[in-house]
């Protein structure tokens, strides 16, 4: 599979162990609603929650979570072009983006890259 190289990146907090909420607005291309979250170091991130939400990021539509090999998939919704997706881990802070299929994205899904968080 090809997924875009885009480094999406979960701000690393200080040593407080407060975890922030980072929302990326700029939505991303894609062709489908899938991807790979990977930590630093390239390695695959297993078990991370992701939702599909609500615009405004205030409730929860459904959720997946990632395979051992970091993969998340979800199916595509009729009608819908832009997907707010939430990604949640305990190692990481959360990080929401928008995602929007684009039937000719050079990429079929998206790449993230998250750092340790509080």
């Amino acid at each position: 599979m090809a997924y875009a190289a885009i480094m999406l990146t979960f701000l690393a907090i200080s040593a407080s162990g407060v975890r922030e909420f980072v929302i990326l607005e700029e939505p991303l291309p894609a062709q489908r609603v899938e991807g790979i979250v990977l930590d630093p170091s390239g390695a695959p991130i297993a078990d991370m929650r992701v939702s599909d939400c609500t615009p405004e990021w205030a409730a929860v539509l459904r959720t997946t979570t990632t395979d051992h090999e970091g993969r998340f998939h979800l199916s595509r919704q009729g009608g819908k072009s832009v997907y707010c997706l939430r990604f949640d881990h305990p190692l990481f802070n959360p990080l929401g983006l928008k995602l929007k299929l684009e039937k000719h994205a050079p990429e079929r899904g998206i790449v993230a890259k998250p750092e340790i968080g509080g």
